[in-house]
């Protein structure tokens, strides 16, 4: 488990990676801690945080945080290794389009 100052970076990451790998198709939605997506907001440009936001809907949660999901009730728990880590080529970072965020570790 990732224990650096960008933890919370590569779980989401990870939690994204996963359900695409599972799945083939990327998630509607992900439920994170509610400082992680002020965090997000923070640490990324106004631009890309907006350009995130429209690839996925985040929803501050406490009790569940890095579990994505779609429409179809398909997900991925990556706080209760619902499936364990999947490993794909497939890399969030480029279905988001988004610059990486600098984290000091």
């Amino acid at each position: 488990m990732p224990n650096g100052a960008s933890r919370n970076w590569i779980r989401f990451q990870l939690t994204l990676q996963s359900f695409h790998g599972l799945y083939g198709r990327w998630p509607t939605a992900i439920r994170l801690y509610p400082f992680f997506i002020l965090e997000l907001k923070t640490m990324l440009s106004e631009q890309d945080f907006n350009k995130l936001k429209s690839k996925i809907k985040l929803i501050a949660d406490h009790e569940n945080p890095f579990l994505a999901y779609d429409e179809t009730g398909d997900y991925y728990d990556y706080a209760r290794g619902s499936h364990g880590v999947v490993q794909t080529s497939v890399r969030a970072i480029d279905w988001l389009d988004i610059a990486e965020p600098e984290y000091d570790d």
